[in-house]
Formats: C-alpha cells, structure tokens, sequence
C-alpha cells in the first residue's frame, strides 16, 4: 500500500511538471508574439513620422542601423524588406533576405497577413506595411493595398524556456518530500482500515452456521464507513438477503429428511396414520414450537366430516372449545367443503401432560383437491407464534403442511380405491348387485350347504325382453337407468336371504335358498307382475313397459351339481324367449333329457371343431365401393358345417361362449381366411368381426401376428369390426390393446355403429378407420325421417373426423340409390351380394347396372 502510494506521488509530480513546462512555453509564445507585434506597430509608427517630413536615402539606413541597435540590446532582431514597387522606385537596400525568411516572406506577400511562427532561432513575427492613399504621395508607383514592404521581429525564447524549466524542476524536487510524506500517511492509514474491515468481515463470515447468521454478512465499520465504498456494503446486505432465501438450514434439511422417511407410503402408515402424526408432532416440535394439529377430509360420499385434532398434551376444555370453534369456522369458509356442512370432532393426545397454552392459538393451514377420486382436505397447524415469513423457520412450516395434507390425502384416497376395489370385485357397479365371479362361487356354495342339510333350492335365470332395442332407440344413459329400476323391482319381490346377482348384459340370476319348485314358480311370478308393472319416461316422452323371461331349476331335483343346475335354467329361459318372451318356464317330464342332449351335443359338436378345424368354414360378403361400383372389401363370416349342411354359427355361440371357446373358434377362422387369401392372392381388405373380449384375451395379439407373418399378409388389410356381443371390463384395457395393434399397421371398424353408447365410446377413444352404420337406421330411413337424420349425422361426423362410413344391411335397391345420395362410402347388403365361400371380383349383372345408374 505504502509503495503504491510513493508510486502515486511521483507518477503526479512528473505529470504536474510536464504540465507547468508546457503552459509556461505556450504562455511565453503567445506573450512574444504580442510583444513583437508591438514593437512593429511602434517602429512603422516612428518610421513614418520620419517619412512624413520628407527624407533622403541615407537619413533611412541612420534610422534602420539605430533600430537594429536597440533591438539588438533586448536581444531581438529586427528587419526590413522592401517590395518590388519600392525598389523600383527608389533602389535596392544593402540588406538581403536571410534564405530561412524567404518562404515566410513570399507568404506574407501572397497572403498580406501578419505571420508568427516558431523556428530554431526563436519567434519570428512578420507584419506587411499595405499602401493606404497618403502613402501614394511618394511611393507614386504603388496602389492603395499594395504591398510596400514587410517589417519583421525575431525574438530568441529558447533560452528563457530553459531557464524557467530548470527553475520549476528545483522548485518541485523541494517541494517533493511533502506529498510524497502524505501520500505515505495517507496510504498507510487507509491500508491499516481496510485489512482492519476485511479481519472484521471474515471473523463475522466464519460465524455464520445458520441461514439467520447471514445478516452477519453487512459490515457498518471501518472502510465501509467512506462514503466510496457503500456500494460494497449494499452489495454485501443484498447478497445476505439473497442467501438467506435460497439456503436452507442444515438442521432443518436433516428435519425435512426425516420428515419424508416417516412419511412413505407404507402398510403402517396407512393402518395407523394417527399414532404416525402423534409422533411427527413431537419431532416438528423441536424445529417450530406448536400446541396443535387438526386434519379434516371428505369424499364424494360423506356428509357429515370429522375434525381430527391433535393436541401436544392436553389442555383445558375452554381451549379445546376455542380449537374447535376456530377450526369448523376456517373449514366453512374452504371451498371444498359445502355450505352448511357438519362437522365432527375427535381430539388424540400425544401425551397425557397437561399442555400449557400461553396465548392465543395462531393457525396456519393447506388445502388439498383430487379429482380422481373426489378427495379433498385441509391440514393445519396451531402454534404461539409463526416465525416470520422470510424466516428459514417458515420454510418448515409450508414443507410439513404440504407433506401432510399430500400424505393424508393419498391415504385416504388409497383407502377409498381400496373399499372401492374390495367392493367392485364383489359387485356391479351400475345396479351395486353381486357379479357374475361372486354369483357362480356362491352358488357352488349353496350347492355344498344344500347337500350338507338336505335341503331344496331354487335358481332363476331372468332375461329383460327387448333390452337392445330400448337401449337403440332411447341411448345407452336411459338403458342403464331401466336396468337399475328393475334390479330394484325385483329386489321388492325377493326376501332378505336370497341372493340376486347381475349376470352380464340384461341378464339376472336370483339364488332362492331352502326353496322347492313350487316356492320358486310363486317368486317368479310375482316377479313377472312387479315388473310388468313398471314403467318409465324416456327422452322422447315416450312410456316405455318392462317385461322379462324368467327360467326356472331347482336343486336336487333337475340336478345336483351347479354346472347343470345353470344350464337347465339357461335351457328353461331360452324356450320362454323363443315361444313369446314375458313368461316363466320350469322343467317338465322328458324336458331334462331333451336340455341336457341339445347341451351335450352342442358341446361336443364345438369340441370337435375346435380339435379338427373341419366344420369351421369361412364365408365372404363383399362390401362395395358406392363411387365405382368394385367390390374392394370382404368381410369374414363364420359358418359350421354339421351333417352336409351349412349353418350359421349364431345357434351354437351362446354354447361357446358359456364353455369360453369362442376366441380359439375366431383364431382358426381367421387361419383359414389368410390362407386362403395367401392361396388366390386376393389384394383387397378383409373385415373380421370380433368381440372385444377376444381383442383383449392374452394370446390374441401374438397369434394374430404369427397368422399374418405364416401367409405373408400385410397389417394394414386386416381390418379388426368392434363389436359389442360382449362387454369388456375395462375400456382403458381395450384401448391399450388397439392402440398396440394400430402400431403393427392393423386398421379398425365401429360395428353396428350407433346401436348402443359403447360404439361412440369407442369412437371417442379408439384410432377408428370405419363405422358401420348400424342396418336398422339404414333399412328405415327412406321411410322414417329420425333413421335419416341420424344417418345423415354419421355421415356427417365421419367426414369431419377423416373417417370412411359403410352401410350394413342394404335390401333393396331404393336404400342403395339413399346411401349414394348421402355420400356413403361403402354399401353391404343381400340385395348386393350374399356371403359366399369364395372373393367375389364382381356383382352381378344387374346389380352393376343399378350401381351404375344411381351414379
């Protein structure tokens, strides 16, 4: 510091002496040339008032040898030039032009302006003498503005410049020692400030341990005290508060750590959250000091919510009331809870210590909203007092609140899909009835109790008559809002202990224990009456009439094991539907016989196809392009040969899917139809008709694959028709699997587009390619205007969605040429084409001819 200063000093001293040199030589000249010009001023004056008197040639060289004298004696030079006019006139002068004065000289000439510079000798001043009209008396041959001659004074400053610098430098090398003295004094003293400052700065830096030490970090003493170096000292705060909200504490991290540890999501935690709390209340304790904790959730399906608060010990029942009060009036006022809602209140205790509350409760709390499932909750904390907002402190307090009310949350959300699972693993969400699982274990059951007690019991299979066409005509909402009123009607009937379950679909079975045949005919038809009885406003106004088949078996006496018992009752509600519907049927003489042989040789008559693949043939309807008139699709059909004759496989399929057989009856129906496309080298697509169910069974996908990969067909020729001759359970599942088969290039149809709600779910969520529209819009709308309209819909919406539209069920030429007209993409039907055995290429003569004239 020392050494800089004396750098500092002298870097001045030579500054400030260069300084004074130049100043003092530029003030010189300019004195100088002042000064000559005076002297010129003053001599032409003099010269004048001689010329004036009349003089001759010597009186003029005594007057310029006298002014040279004088000059000389002041250590000047002066000089006379005469111009060529005067010279002319009166003759040349002894004196000639010094050769350095020429070039000034002919400038004074040209230019007839005074001239001053600086040369090696010193000043040189010369000022022209310019003819005025009282000098034309004697110079006769000159004109007003000649030149006449130039006067000029040299003044030698060289010597002075020197002379003055010498002096200056003696001056400052005297003076020298003084700033050089203060500048050390001065150096030395602000040196001694600073490291003073920046000792004190880092004994206060390596005391911070904590976030709130960071204040430490401003330093009001020593250099920070000059006005220059406050910038530093903001700096330093800003930097403090900066820090202090971005660090974290250590023993808070560790806190918070912890914290998280406690809170997985573990079996325990969710069994016994409450006694988790009670514990985590005494750890937060040793971080932020507080008195209570209160949590409160709802679900969808609760009115009345119970506050749950914790207390740190136990205070007295005017604080407890004061808590209480204080937390019903911040619950009122969250939007999650409805208005007016009541609330409940539990108090645990983590200690039966008296706690002492000194103050008011101060609360602070955090909310939390689910959607999925409905859960929302608040969970707050009472303390004496909150540290400040900027505090690291009231980092703890928003990281336990938000931890918590998440925590809380998601165990009361797993709890609530746990109850929901345990639940609909049992049930059926839309009527809350027994499933299908649940129906056919607890009728192996009652088969068992039976037989251990010796005792009847009843089974009813019942079917809704005309469901499908309900839930056509008036959409899938009223469907299933009529399948829960007549689950409900039905259970009016039944007693507490029978058991009613929703088989699938619009089917129902009811277990009717210690029963005989003539207690289950009495349930059966007052069954039929209570149902007959009910009736429903639809959308459209209409009043819509429920009626339904009701079939009946009884344990021992049409079988003893319950694969049988079902069957005979399945058998029984078939026969109803197939003689008029809305009845009931039981077991007659010779009808077991009959039930159990149509059974039997159904079921063999399947296991041997699904063995040998030989009754299993594929048949093709062409589906024809409406703009060309060419056949460019087939869809696949399944017919079973039994005895020479070909059937349809719609009298053997609810045999198979009963036995569960009828994906590995569409797996080689689909072999056979690739192979035979492999075999003709057929090139257009190929529609295969396939439920859900099978879309999503295990193997599906895997042995689709093989079959394309075996005969060397191109995904994107197949394309999958959804169907809905079976539900699946879970739409997100099936979406999965279409997606994946989208993927390796296989295309989908929506089958029977429009004849139920899950065909628009579909459409809503699925990559579609195609809709058929279902056949009975298509039949009837030439003559029904909402068939049209809704058509016309469909046509509309597919367009709009890039989707092809294809019309099911045309018969006769009217509805062809309808279907054209509404720009209907493809068409299907008898009237053009009846399934056949082998690819059609072409229509039949007189079908083209109507194709081709509806164009």
């Amino acid at each position: 510091m020392l050494l800089g200063a004396l750098i500092a000093a002298l870097a001045v001293f030579s500054m400030t002496m260069i300084a004074a040199s130049k100043i003092f030589t530029e003030s010189l000249s300019k004195q100088t040339e002042r000064s000559a010009e005076t002297l010129i001023t003053l001599s032409f004056n003099n010269m004048y008032q001689i010329m004036s008197k009349g003089w001759n040639r010597d009186e003029l060289l005594t007057f310029l040898a006298e002014m040279e004298q004088t000059y000389s004696e002041h250590d000047l030079r002066f000089s006379i030039y005469r111009s060529d006019i005067v010279n002319g006139q009166f003759g040349e002068l002894d004196s000639k032009i010094n050769p350095d004065v020429q070039p000034l000289y002919d400038e004074v000439l040209q230019t007839k302006a005074p001239l001053t510079i600086e040369t090696p000798n010193g000043i040189q001043t010369l000022k022209p003498l310019i003819a005025k009209q009282v000098c034309l008396q004697c110079h006769t041959q000159a004109k007003v503005g000649d030149i006449l001659g130039i006067m000029g004074v040299q003044q030698p400053i060289s010597q002075m410049v020197a002379t003055a610098r010498n002096e200056f430098i003696l001056l400052m090398l005297v003076l020298m020692p003084i700033p050089l003295l203060f500048a050390a004094w001065v150096g030395r003293r602000f040196s001694k400030s600073v490291i003073k400052s920046i000792m004190v700065l880092d004994e206060h830096i390596s005391s911070i341990h904590r976030v709130d030490d960071l204040a430490k970090l401003t330093h009001e003493d020593a250099v920070f005290k000059y006005r220059e170096f406050q910038v530093l000292n903001k700096s330093l705060k800003q930097l403090g508060d900066k820090l202090k909200h971005i660090a974290i504490d250590r023993d808070i991290l560790d806190f918070e750590i912890q914290l998280l540890d406690k809170l997985v999501l573990s079996s325990e935690l969710i069994k016994d959250w409450k006694q988790h709390i009670c514990i985590l209340m005494n750890e937060i304790n040793y971080i932020l000091p507080l008195y209570t904790m209160f949590v409160v959730f709802r679900t969808d399906d609760i009115e009345q919510y119970v506050i749950e608060i914790f207390w740190l010990g136990v205070p007295s029942q005017k604080i407890q009331k004061e808590m209480e009060a204080h937390a019903k009036v911040l619950l009122s006022a969250n939007s999650i809870f409805d208005t007016g809602s009541v609330f409940k209140v539990n108090h645990t205790y983590t200690t039966n210590d008296p706690l002492e509350v000194q103050t008011r409760i101060k609360t602070q709390s955090k909310s939390l909203l689910l959607e999925t499932p409905k859960i929302g909750g608040v969970v707050g904390l009472g303390v004496e007092m909150f540290p400040p907002k900027e505090s690291s402190r009231s980092v703890v307090v928003e990281s336990v609140l938000t931890t918590l009310v998440n925590v809380i949350g998601s165990i009361k959300a797993i709890n609530k899909f746990t109850k929901e699972l345990e639940y609909y693993a049992t049930r059926d969400p839309l009527t809350h009835l027994y499933n299908q699982r649940v129906f056919t274990e607890m009728l192996s059951y009652e088969v068992v109790r039976a037989k251990s007690h010796g005792y009847h019991f009843g089974l009813l299979m019942i079917d809704f008559d005309n469901f499908k066409l309900i839930n056509d005509q008036y959409g899938h909402a009223f469907g299933d809002e009529v399948l829960q009123n007549f689950a409900q009607v039905i259970k009016t009937v039944l007693n507490e202990g029978d058991i009613f379950a929703r088989y699938g679909g619009d089917e129902f079975c009811v277990i009717l224990p210690e029963r005989d045949l003539d207690a289950a005919i009495e349930v059966a038809e007052k069954l039929l009456e209570a149902t007959q009885g009910l009736k429903l406003l639809s959308p459209k106004a209409d009043t819509v009439s429920i009626a339904c088949s009701v079939g009946i078996s009884v344990y021992p006496d049409h079988a003893d094991n319950k694969e049988d018992l079902f069957m005979v009752a399945d058998n029984m509600l078939y026969r109803v539907k197939d003689s008029g519907k809305n009845a009931l049927s039981y077991p007659q003489e010779g009808d077991l016989v009959q039930a159990y042989k149509e059974f039997n040789d159904q079921s063999v008559f399947i296991l041997h196809s699904l063995e040998t693949g030989e009754p299993i043939e594929p048949n093709y309807q062409p589906i024809v392009n409406t703009r060309n008139g060419k056949i460019e699709i087939h869809e696949l059909l399944m017919r079973l040969r039994q005895e020479g004759q070909l059937i349809s496989a719609g009298r053997f399929i609810e045999t198979a899917e009963h036995m569960g057989l009828v994906n590995q009856m569409d797996l080689i129906l689909i072999d056979k139809a690739l192979a035979n496309i492999h075999e003709t080298g057929y090139d257009g697509l190929l529609f295969i008709n396939l439920s859900p169910k099978a879309i999503v069974a295990s193997e599906f996908i895997k042995k689709i694959q093989t079959l394309t990969l075996k005969y060397d067909i191109n995904p994107q020729r197949i394309v999958f028709e959804i169907t809905e001759r079976e539900t699946v359970g879970s739409v997100s599942l099936l979406e999965k699997f279409v997606i994946e088969l989208r993927s390796q290039g296989f295309r989908f149809a929506i089958d029977d587009f429009g004849s139920g709600f899950s065909s628009f779910q579909y459409l809503k969520r699925f990559p579609v390619d195609y809709i058929k529209i279902e056949g009975e819009f298509i039949n009837n709308m030439a003559k029904d205007k909402i068939d049209l309209a809704f058509v016309e819909s469909a046509v509309n919406m597919a367009k709009s969605l890039n989707i092809q539209t294809i019309a099911e069920f045309i018969e006769n030429e009217e509805t062809l040429t309808l279907v054209k007209e509404l720009g209907i993409d493809y068409a299907q039907g008898f009237f053009l084409a009846t399934p056949q055995s082998e690819f059609l290429t072409q229509l039949k003569p007189d079908v083209q001819k109507v194709m081709e004239a509806s164009a």
